[in-house]
Formats: C-alpha cells, sequence, structure tokens
C-alpha cells in the first residue's frame, strides 16, 4: 500500500521538493505543507479503500493529474496572498512555469497511452490461445456418463434454506456465487459464507465458521455445511478483506478479476484469482501469461503461480469473470477496434447467457472444468447462434466449435419456455451438446422457487425435436426417441460404431404419414426404425423375415435410423 501510494505522488513530492528549493524549507512548509499533507493523506485512503490500478499508464495519470491539481493550489495560493497584500506590496514567489507544463505533458502522454490502449485489441485477440473445430466434433452427450450440473439458482435456493446450520448465523449471509469444482474427485459446488455487514464482522469475532458444499450432478442433493473457519473474505473488511490482501502482497500484477473460492482436498478454503502483467505503456493483458493466486482463506499465506503450475486441486483458475472478459475478445476483436464498430467482419458477439459472470461452468467427463458460452450475429436480431466456445478453466484454451442453421441458447430458452407456459416454469443453464451427431440444447427446467421440475432436450436445428424428463436419462432417451418418430437423419456419434445386427422381424409397423417402418427383433426389446426412403423393400417386411442391418444400439433404446438394411427372406 505504502509503495502504490508513493507512486501515485511521485509528481506531488517532485513539485513540493522544488518549492523546497527555491524558498528554503521553513517557507516551504509554511506556504503549501498544508496542500501536500493534504494530498498525501487523500491519496493514501484512496489507494487503500479504493485499491486503484498499479499499471504504468494508471500511475503516469495520476501523477500528471494529481500534480496539476497540486500545482494550481499552490500557484492559486500565492497569487492569491499576493492580491490580499497588494498595498503592503509583499511579493509571494510562485513556482517556475515549466513545472505546470511537465505535468500537463504528463497528462497528454498518458490519456494518449489510454487512447492507444483502447484502439489496439488485435495483439490481446492474438494472444489468446484458441482452436477451431466444427460442431460435429464438439463433445458429445453419452448416457449416464455425462454430468449434468444442478442449475446456480437451485444450488443457492437450497443453501439458503439450509442457512440456520451456521452457528450464530444473524451475522452472516450466503455469498450470491457458486464455484463449480471437483472435490475428491467428485463434482460439486462450493458456495461462500459472508458477513451481513461491518458491525456483523465484529460481533462474530472476525471470523467466518466455515463454507457449503453440494453435489452438482445429483438433482436430489441437499447442501453440507463445512466447519472450516476462515478470516479473510471478500465481505471481509480492512486487512481481512481477501481482495485487499491479495493486492498488498501483489504489486506488480494486475487483477482481472474478482477472488473464487475453491477448496482442496482437505476441505481447506483457498481464494484463487487471475491477475496478469499488462504489456508496457497499455492495459492490454497477454493471455498467454497469465498467473493465478492462490491465498489461504484461513491464514492468509499467498503464492503466485503460472497456469502450468498452480496446484492440481485448483479448477478454475481462470474465473468466471476473466473467462467472459476472454470471450468478448475473442468475438470482437479478431480485425482490430475499429472493425467492430464499421464492416463487423467475422465479428461474433457472446449471448452472455450463462448464471456466473456470462458463461456457464460444466463438469467435464476427464475430471476438468470448461466454461461454455454461445455465439450470436451481432448484425441481426434473429436467434440464430454462429458456434459456441469451451474454454479450458485450468489452461484458459479457447476451443471454438463453428455451427450454422442453430438457433441460440436465448431462443431455446424461450422454445423451452413455452412448452411449460401453463407452469409458468423456465429454462435455465442452455448448454449445446453433440447428441447422435445433432447439436442440442440440454436445460434444466425451474419453477419460481428455482426447483428442478425436469431437463429438456431441444434440437438445435429443428425445434420441432424435443424431449423432456424428471432425470437426464428420461429427457435423452425421450429425445432421442423423437428422433426416431420424426424420422431425422442421425448421424453416429463420433467415437461409437455401427453394430451389425441380424435376426427374425417380431413385430411390425408401417408409419406411412412419416416414409418409416418400425420393427422389433424376436428375444429383443430394441424398437427399430428404417427409413422407407432410403430403403423400399422394408415396406414389404413382415413378422418372421429374416433382417440383417447396421444401427447404432444404446442401453435397449430406439435410436435412429438403420443403416445399411437387407430382408433376406425377399428373394
Amino acid at each position: 500500500m505504502i509503495t502504490i501510494t508513493c507512486a501515485y505522488l511521485i509528481s506531488t513530492i517532485m513539485i513540493f521538493g522544488i518549492s523546497l528549493f527555491d524558498t528554503g524549507t521553513r517557507s516551504a512548509w509554511k506556504r503549501n505543507g498544508a496542500f501536500f499533507a493534504l494530498m498525501v493523506v487523500t491519496v493514501a485512503i484512496m489507494v487503500y479503500f479504493v485499491l486503484p490500478s498499479r499499471n504504468m499508464l494508471s500511475i503516469m495519470l495520476a501523477n500528471g493529474v494529481l500534480g496539476l491539481v497540486y500545482y494550481l493550489l499552490v500557484q492559486g495560493k500565492q497569487l492569491w496572498q499576493q492580491g490580499s497584500h497588494a498595498k503592503k506590496k509583499v511579493h509571494r514567489k510562485l513556482l517556475p512555469n515549466w513545472v505546470g507544463w511537465v505535468v500537463a505533458v504528463l497528462v497528454i502522454i498518458a490519456l494518449g497511452g489510454e487512447l492507444y490502449s483502447y484502439l489496439t485489441v488485435k495483439p490481446t485477440w492474438n494472444s489468446i490461445a484458441k482452436t477451431t473445430s466444427k460442431a460435429k466434433e464438439a463433445p458429445t452427450f453419452k448416457r449416464n456418463e455425462t454430468p449434468i450440473a444442478i442449475a446456480p439458482k437451485t444450488v443457492l435456493n437450497r443453501v439458503r434454506k439450509a442457512a440456520s446450520d451456521i452457528p450464530h448465523s444473524q451475522y452472516y449471509r450466503i455469498s450470491d456465487n457458486v464455484q463449480a469444482q471437483y472435490y475428491q474427485g467428485k463434482p460439486v459446488y462450493v458456495v461462500a459464507v459472508e458477513y451481513a455487514g461491518f458491525w456483523a464482522m465484529i460481533r462474530s469475532g472476525r471470523q467466518i465458521p466455515g463454507y457449503f458444499i453440494i453435489d452438482a450432478t445429483n438433482q436430489n442433493a441437499t447442501p453440507r455445511f463445512i466447519k472450516q473457519p476462515y478470516r479473510f473474505a471478500t465481505s471481509a473488511y480492512f486487512n481481512d478483506d481477501a481482495f485487499r490482501q491479495i493486492y498488498r502482497h501483489n504489486p506488480t500484477w494486475l487483477t482481472m478479476s474478482s477472488p473464487q473460492l475453491e477448496i482442496d482436498n482437505q476441505g481447506i478454503p483457498y481464494w484463487v484469482q487471475t491477475v496478469y502483467k499488462a504489456e508496457v505503456f497499455t492495459h492490454r493483458p497477454n493471455y498467454r501469461r497469465l498467473h493465478v493466486v492462490v491465498m489461504n482463506a484461513q491464514n492468509g499465506h499467498q503464492k503466485t503461480y503460472s497456469l502450468a503450475q498452480m496446484p492440481a486441486f485448483i479448477d478454475e483458475g481462470i474465473t468466471s469473470e476473466a473467462a467472459a472478459e476472454l470471450n468478448n475478445y475473442y468475438g470482437t476483436a479478431v480485425h482490430g477496434f475499429w472493425n467492430r464498430y464499421f464492416g463487423k467482419a467475422d465479428i461474433i458477439k457472446p449471448t452472455n447467457n450463462g448464471p456466473e459472470d456470462g458463461v456457464t461452468s460444466i463438469f467435464n467427463r476427464d475430471g476438468s472444468v470448461s466454461y461454455f458460452t454461445d455465439f450470436t450475429n451481432p448484425n441481426t436480431k434473429a436467434d440464430s447462434a454462429m458456434g459456441y466456445s469451451m474454454i479450458n478453466a485450468r489452461t484458459g484454451h479457447l476451443t471454438y466449435y463453428a455451427a450454422s442453421g442453430i438457433m441460440d441458447s436465448s431462443g431455446a430458452k424461450e422454445n423451452a419456455d413455452q412448452n411449460y407456459k401453463a407452469q409458468q416454469w423456465k429454462a435455465a443453464m442452455p448448454i449445446l451438446y453433440n447428441i447422435n451427431g445433432r447439436p442440442t440444447w440440454v436445460m434444466t427446467v425451474l419453477d419460481k422457487s428455482a426447483a428442478i421440475r425436469g431437463y429438456y432436450y431441444l434440437d438445435a436445428q429443428d425445434q420441432s425435436l424435443h424431449g423432456n424428463g424428471d432425470t437426464p436419462t428420461a429427457a435423452l432417451d425421450a429425445f432421442r426417441q423423437s428422433l426416431t418418430e420424426s424420422g431425422a437423419k442421425v448421424a453416429n456419434t463420433p467415437g461409437a460404431k455401427l453394430q451389425v445386427v441380424t435376426g427374425t422381424a417380431d413385430r411390425v409397423a408401417l408409419v406411412t404419414n412419416k416414409n418409416k417402418v418400425m420393427f422389433t427383433l424376436k428375444d429383443s426389446a430394441t424398437v427399430y426404425t428404417v427409413d422407407t426412403n432410403d430403403f423400399a423393400q422394408a415396406n414389404l417386411m413382415r413378422p418372421g423375415d429374416k433382417l440383417k442391418f447396421k444401427a447404432l444400439i444404446v442401453r435397449e433404446q430406439s435410436i435412429g435410423n438403420v443403416a445399411e438394411f437387407k430382408n433376406e427372406s425377399l428373394k
């Protein structure tokens, strides 16, 4: 704090030093010492409570402005004293005019640097670690394997109902932030407990008794209060403020986000904050050089790590706030600043429909966390998506999946809401998955109290194809059945293979209005569907026919059209 205060006062100190040299120490203190002391106290208070930027440009601008203010105060006082003592012919020595010009030039240079930093965004876009892929290569959804997280609204609702578990709960409140992470190998949400105010912190003995944890993928999970007392928090005051502690001990780093609470495998809470060093004389971040500050919430010990070296228990070294800003740069800075407003070539706009700073934390099957965001066209009001991004929360690597002809998350939510208009339930947490080769919106349905009412799967290309159920698996099965009944062309899920099936037809149903035949085989519960537009001979199928075909079979469910169909009973 002292270092940054002195850095902001360099020009003021130099001007005061010049007055000492010109008029002598005693005279200088008498004439403008009060102004100098006022400036020092004011800046010290501002630095402590506001925690201003430590970027070189910000320091230059502050020196220019504060130095100019101090110079004008001193000169104004001297001129006023000369005027009030004109009859006595008392001469008050003024500071040299060149001093004022120097600080004025400093302001101009700093403002120029700020403008340059604002206008030159392409280097930041270039620093993003990114990969572009096609939508068909996107993460796939697998039955009973892909974890579907509880909506953060539901988590907060359940945790607030459990707030009475907190000792002396009148002193505390539940944080609005829900932290996704893996704890002992399982996906969980962590919710911090905060002070209810300044006096509540004092009465509580300056200690928060613990935090809440809840299973992130069990729709019936209940939150557990974990007794792990910690002193430092983002809601604390003075030196107990986690943000202030990180600011104080990392004077060369700029903060990209607010701290987030994560826990290690022993349950000890830590505050995690993404930081960076700006390029010289700009505010631009370099995303290839991001670092993470990890501070023990109990004792305040902290260390700064590169993304490659941070502790293994940290799942979101790139905080949700930092990820949202990364998406903004990726979508709008591809051809520089002016292209944002003129031409808008290749511009894509993040919808910011996620529950956490505009992004959605999702749990991957490999035990990692990613941030999901879909992008739309800024030049139109249509609800079409240009694609979507997945940002690895540990590495910051952004993978963009380009798509066409699919609705965006806003359109998907509106579609789902229409199906629950009578109940007044709302869809939440829309995430785009690849289901049987088709981009599909997966959403959680909530009532007014944020309680889970079910799950809704919607084909992103054809809104008439959807499925819902009480559980993610039931909704997935209903959706796949909808695909089958519609006769929609479904591709194989990447990584899966068509299975060769042989058997004897048992039951056969012709669905003439949809040009398809549904059938089962003897000793099998699977319902198969064959498109008669592709295989006309299927219209002649009868029970007892010997069949040979290929199909993608998932846990005894009918999931799509049969491929390479042959009725061996037909001569």
